[in-house]
Formats: C-alpha cells, structure tokens, sequence
C-alpha cells in the first residue's frame, strides 16, 4: 500500500485506540519520525524488523516500506508520528544529518528529553495555522534535540565528511556504479583505504554497502510494483535477467520470484 500524503507538515497522536492504516507495508514520499512515549512496537524497514521501546525514536525516509506490528495494539503503545517533505524546514542541513547515513534509524532518549519534545508537540497542535514559520520552528526544535541524541551514539560518523559522502554518492550511482574502483576513485583513494573507513565507520566493506543497497532496491521493487524481472533487472542496470537473478539469490538465499511470492502470500 502506498499512503499519498499532500501535506508537508503532519502530526498525528497514536494510542491503543487508534489503529492505524500502517499495518500493511506502505510507503511514501515524506520524511517520517515517530516518537515512543509508552509502551513497545515492533516495526519493519525496508525488510529489517526493530523492536521499540519507551523513549525511543525511529526515522524513514521517503521511498522506504515499512510496516507497523498488529501484535502491539492494544499494548498501550503511545507517542506521536510526524510526516514532512525537506522543503518544510528552512534548514536542509538537519535532515541531512538525521537521514542521511547509513546507522540505525532508532535513537534512544532520557525521558527529560521525550517531555521538552511533548512541550514543543504541544504548541504545535495549538497552532491553528498548521503550515507556518512557527511551526517549522517548534518541529526543527524537536529534531535537534534528536540530532543532539543521535550524534551522541554515532559521533565517530561526523568524524570523517568523507563517509556522509560516500552514502550519498552510493544513494546517487548505485544502479549505475556497482563496483567499488568507481567509489574509490571519486575520492581519489585506493579500494584498500576506502574499506578500511567504512568498516572503521560503518562496520561493513565498501562491496557490502553497494551490494546492500541494490538488494534493497530489488526488494522493494519486487514486493512494492508490477515490474517483471526483466524491468527490474533493466532499472538496476543489470547485464541480463540471468545475472540479475543470480545476484539477488547469491545474498538473500532466494530467487528473485521466491521472494516475491512470500510477499504476496503475506
């Protein structure tokens, strides 16, 4: 199910009494943060389940399925889920920083932290003009005390710019640009000293980080469209359907249409 949402700027209470239409796997083209006040959710991104508990975080960006657990409602899950597209903030910058990387998408905060953000949520539903100055004001508030959070576990990511690149350099070629030599080259690096900075960072092989990102792509397009095999392999610049299919099982230990069969049966 992909949720069109034309708002730029969305806040929306959930509770144990309201079920939402997030229960299928959904995508769509905003940003999204949700806050966990009570209780726990069990949540899927982009095929990865995390498990959330009281005063934590979770962040997607535009184009990633996810999915909500039935099994945690009605468990007294409570907090608030924001939906807003990068031309809402006067600052690209922070969103840069929040989404842009390729950590965990769960940050955990101290509960004095998760009441400042309940005060700002607060004046925002006061407002009676819902896309305004003041309210990108309030909502950047929230997301930089997140940022603050999310600096804190990650600090060695801000460590080397080179890295932040790097993600949004595979984010830009990956269909493209599959070998590691093209990443390397970019920043004027050997393949050696490149993959000794993502596994100092990210704790993974530059190949890794490509492979991975491409998987995910299929993924998605293999549960989340129509494309036969060969459009897919032909969007992901693939040589052939062959090579394609061969690529997909070699690192998942299924076959392109095995995949997506499951899919349809759940």
């Amino acid at each position: 199910m992909e949720l069109q949402i034309t708002d730029i700027f969305t806040v929306l209470q959930i509770n144990q009494q309201h079920k939402l239409g997030f229960f299928e796997a959904h995508q769509h083209d905003l940003y999204e943060v949700v806050c966990i006040s009570e209780g726990t959710l069990t949540l899927t991104i982009d095929f990865q389940t995390y498990q959330l508990k009281k005063n934590t975080v979770y962040l997607i960006k535009p184009g990633q399925i996810h999915q909500w657990s039935k099994n945690d409602f009605p468990n007294n899950c409570i907090g608030y889920i924001f939906h807003f597209s990068k031309e809402f903030l006067p600052s690209y910058e922070m969103v840069n920083k929040l989404f842009k990387n390729n950590s965990l998408p769960i940050i955990e905060l101290p509960s004095s932290t998760i009441e400042n953000i309940h005060r700002l949520i607060n004046m925002i539903q006061k407002e009676d003009i819902k896309i305004s100055e003041l309210n990108a004001y309030l909502f950047g508030s929230i997301l930089e005390y997140i940022l603050k959070f999310k600096k804190s576990t990650t600090n060695l990511y801000y460590k080397d710019l080179r890295i932040y690149l790097l993600i949004d350099l595979i984010e830009q070629n990956f269909k493209k640009e599959k070998s590691a030599l093209f990443y390397a080259n970019h920043f004027e690096l050997t393949t050696k000293r490149l993959n000794e900075l993502t596994k100092k960072y990210l704790n993974k092989t530059l190949s890794s980080l490509i492979i991975d990102r491409n998987i995910v792509e299929i993924k998605r397009k293999l549960s989340h469209s129509n494309l036969s095999l060969k459009e897919i392999s032909e969007y992901l610049e693939f040589n052939d359907t062959s090579h394609f299919s061969k690529f997909f099982k070699k690192h998942t230990s299924s076959t392109p249409l095995e995949f997506r069969n499951v899919q349809i049966v759940q």
